[in-house]
């Protein structure tokens, strides 16, 4: 891995995610400079999506 990409653990695991919901994955870049919340985002919005349906 290159030393300029940092692995951020987040609570939603790519099994748990494969379960809940039978859909196609994507991906979403976040890019910016350091200590911009892109972690931050990427774990709400990874919440967000994962929410059961209404």
């Amino acid at each position: 891995m290159s030393n300029n990409i940092a692995w951020h653990s987040h609570p939603m695991n790519q099994s748990t995610r494969a379960q809940q919901k039978p859909q196609k994955p994507q991906v979403i870049w976040l890019t910016g400079l350091s200590a911009l919340a892109k972690s931050t985002i990427a774990g709400d919005l990874e919440q967000i999506l994962t929410q059961p349906s209404p």
